[in-house]
């Protein structure tokens, strides 16, 4: 079977032109909580971590946090951790949301600019119907501060997944469907008086029958962006492009659509891509718990869809309902999450983390990394994950943990 090979940011993968599932099987894993949150840290975290060049990891909280002007914990929080030189994590809330002008809720993992700031979304634009996009800068004194860099009215949507930059700053997302608006996929381009100017790429409308946008963008490298679109008013869902035109103008295509089955149906999470233009994402649900799936653009412009794993429904050491987006390692490798499944919690309320690995067959074999217990490891991961360089593993659970169940961050060394 013939084999393709193509260059990543962490090196060279090596990945099967065929893909099927194969059995699964438990690694022993270590797995360590390296930060149990409390009501005034913040509650809930349900988005992905992103780190900095010294090792430094961020990320949300979307609930909790005592922000200075209030009695108690309210909005939710961005936090920094911290390794100290005896290994241990310490935690620094970097901004607790009053839930006022600057929003709550903050959700969808956050992005570095070139200059070291961190941009996100929350759910609730203060006093009137809007999403936020903020943006969390670190100050001369050592000190961070936020600020509201524009708000979404409800007409065009809730901001939804993660946020996209582009080389030049710009910062792309999306858009979920409200009762007025089908959604949409945006830019955020700085001007030079310091404000920041939103372009709309593309309006969903029924004359594209794909449902939903969700779960943010990702560019290929000829600057066309791919997306998902969950389905909710049409079908089970699909895959869209936009691409540039000479014009300036955006223009969608119907990459794929869901038909549900044993292919899966609602996909639910942004897309990675790798060198060749493969697509890799996952589904929610159908005849399965969720599917790991590939797409691959064939020489007539079509595109062929082959199902790297499928959850299986019932109760078993696998997972169930993958979440977050999917990491690439630099052998080829994939990790996820699912917010679901394994043996932990009573046989299958827990999730796991999952590794899936391309086989000389053509096939891949799932190894279930870590089934969470709800005890001091967490539970229910809702993101990605995020790979360091010597190989471990670094993600969020919404619940468990020592300090009241309010959510963890853990470290899984495979």
């Amino acid at each position: 079977m013939a084999r393709k090979f193509f260059a990543s940011g962490t090196g060279l993968i090596l990945v099967s032109a065929l893909s099927l599932w194969m059995g699964s099987a438990t690694a022993q894993s270590k797995e360590k909580t390296i930060y149990a949150f409390d009501l005034t840290h913040g509650v809930q975290p349900v988005s992905g971590l992103v780190a900095d060049s010294a090792g430094n990891l961020y990320g949300t909280a979307y609930n909790g946090g005592l922000y200075p002007v209030r009695r108690n914990p309210c909005c939710g929080t961005v936090f920094e951790l911290s390794r100290g030189a005896n290994g241990a994590w310490s935690q620094t809330v970097l901004y607790a949301f009053q839930g006022l002008a600057d929003g709550s809720n903050p959700f969808g993992t956050m992005v570095f600019d070139k200059q070291g700031n961190l941009y996100g979304t929350d759910t609730t634009g203060g006093f009137e119907p809007s999403s936020n996009i903020f943006e969390i800068s670190k100050g001369s004194n050592g000190t961070w501060s936020e600020k509201t860099i524009y708000s979404i009215p409800i007409s065009q949507g809730a901001v939804n997944g993660d946020l996209t930059l582009d080389s030049e700053g710009n910062i792309y997302g999306t858009t979920q469907d409200t009762s007025s608006t089908g959604g949409e996929v945006f830019e955020l381009s700085l001007q030079s008086d310091g404000s920041w100017k939103e372009t709309v790429l593309y309006a969903f409308s029924s004359t594209f029958p794909l449902g939903d946008p969700i779960a943010g963008v990702s560019f290929d490298r000829s600057g066309n962006l791919y997306g998902t679109t969950y389905g909710s008013k049409v079908g089970n869902g699909g895959v869209y492009e936009l691409s540039r035109q000479s014009n300036g103008q955006w223009k969608p295509s119907v990459l794929f659509t869901f038909t549900g089955g044993n292919g899966g149906c609602f996909p639910n999470n942004k897309l990675i891509l790798d060198s060749s233009g493969n697509l890799y994402g996952t589904t929610e649900a159908c005849e399965n718990l969720g599917v790991v799936f590939e797409l691959s653009p064939g020489s007539n412009g079509a595109w062929t869809e082959t199902v790297l794993h499928a959850f299986p429904a019932g109760p078993s050491s696998d997972g169930a309902f993958p979440n977050g987006t999917l990491l690439f390692d630099g052998s080829g490798n994939l990790y996820g999450t699912t917010s679901a499944g394994g043996l932990g919690c009573n046989n299958g309320s827990c999730g796991v983390v999952y590794k899936l690995a391309p086989q000389s067959n053509g096939t891949w074999k799932e190894t279930i990394l870590w089934q969470f217990e709800a005890a001091n490891d967490g539970s229910e991961p809702q993101a990605g994950l995020l790979l360091d360089s010597t190989g471990n593993l670094f993600g969020t659970a919404k619940f468990g943990g020592s300090r009241y169940g309010y959510g963890t961050v853990f470290e899984i060394t495979p």
